[in-house]
Parts: structure tokens; sequence; C-alpha cells
């Protein structure tokens, strides 16, 4: 599933209209959340509607909502891809310490971001007008709980200090990443030459190494 995410994630062109689509229930639902994501990959969410997906897959305005409560929804849904892409990215990096395993999500945590920035800025930057459901801040918790398990694990090596509660240290690592990772999918991490993210990203994680390294 999330290898089909990561084509997906690459292309912006719109769902063709096809006769598998207009048949089978599991045929439309996948084809209305391709149309979705088509549109706001090229157009952002303002370029999402009822209309412009309904005319990509060939149905009806109102057959999007047996499948989708509304646009939210959808757009939660994609939401809920980009998350799945991102724990895929967690779960690959490595390391022969949990340091060095927090420092490999970090990396992974921006190329993340900066390969799949449409996600990202759906995930971190779109304001929904619903809640999302349960499932999909679960899929959001569990992101944040691999890198708590890593933390987890460094304290009880003795690799990372003990005096600090567990929740702060990872919310501390979680803030300084996202912190970079966002101005750089914004385009507001300013460079005086091209190709600084790397020295900036080494200048924050070896703060970071400081700071969770046992004292004393």
């Amino acid at each position: 599933m999330t290898k089909l995410i990561a084509i997906r994630a690459g292309g912006t062109r719109r769902a063709k209209k096809t006769p598998s689509a207009v048949g089978k229930p599991a045929n439309v639902r996948a084809a209305i959340l391709d149309a979705a994501r088509a549109l706001y990959f090229e157009h952002g969410t303002d370029g999402v509607s009822a209309r412009k997906i309904a005319a990509a897959v060939g149905v009806s305005a109102t057959t999007i909502y047996i499948y989708y409560r509304n646009i939210d929804d959808l757009l939660h849904h994609l939401r809920m891809e980009g998350f799945a892409l991102l724990i895929q990215y967690l779960q690959d990096a490595t390391g022969d310490s949990a340091l060095e395993r927090i420092l490999g999500m970090g990396r992974a945590y921006f190329r993340f971001g900066t390969e799949h920035s449409n996600y990202y800025e759906m995930m971190f930057f779109h304001r929904f007008r619903e809640l999302p459901k349960a499932e999909i801040i679960q899929r959001e918790v569990y992101a944040l709980t691999l890198l708590r398990d890593v933390v987890k694990s460094g304290i009880e090596q003795g690799e990372i200090r003990r005096d600090i509660d567990l929740m702060v240290l990872t919310n501390g690592l979680w803030a300084e990443i996202h912190g970079i990772t966002s101005l750089a999918v914004s385009g507001r991490l300013w460079q005086t030459v091209s190709g600084q993210h790397e020295q900036v990203l080494d200048a924050i994680f070896e703060g970071m190494t400081r700071w969770l390294r046992p004292h004393g």
C-alpha cells in the first residue's frame, strides 16, 4: 500500500475516465480519491471541488457524497496517505545506536517533507473545517511514537539522558526537525548559496546530540 502511495505522490495528472471507474463501488471510491489527489497536487485545496472531481471521474457530483461525507473527508483521506508515507520513511531510518537512529529519523522526516511537499502541506499547513476521525489522529500519533520508542530505548541503554521526561525529549526533537522542515517546505529557509539545507541540518543535529547525551 505504501509503495502505491509513493508512486501516486510523484504525479500530478488528473484521473482519467475509465469504464471500470463507473461500476464497482470500490473502483468508484478509489477513482474519486485519485481525482481529488490529482486536483490537490496541481491546484492546492482550493482546486478540489465536487464538480471537478465528478468531471474527472465521469460521475455526478452527488455520487461523491455516497462514498465521502464531504470534501474535508476526502482531504483527510489524502492526509492519511501522507502519514502512511511518513511512517515508512521513519521506519526505514537505521543506525547502530539510538542516537544514530534518532538523527536518521530526523533526516528521513526532512527528506519526506521536501520530497513530498504536497502531502506535507496537507498534513500540517491546511486548516480543516472538521475534526479528523479517530483513525487519522491515531495515524498521526503513531508517527510520533516511533520517535518516542527510540528515545526510550536510548534512555534504557544509557545513551540518552534520563533527567528529563521522555515526552519532553521526544517533543523537543520533533519540534526541532519539524521546524526546519516546515521552513524548507514553505520556502522560508533562507540560504546565502544554494544547497545549504544539509549544513543547517548538521548544525541542528549537533545541538540535538549535545542536548540528548547524559550530562555529568
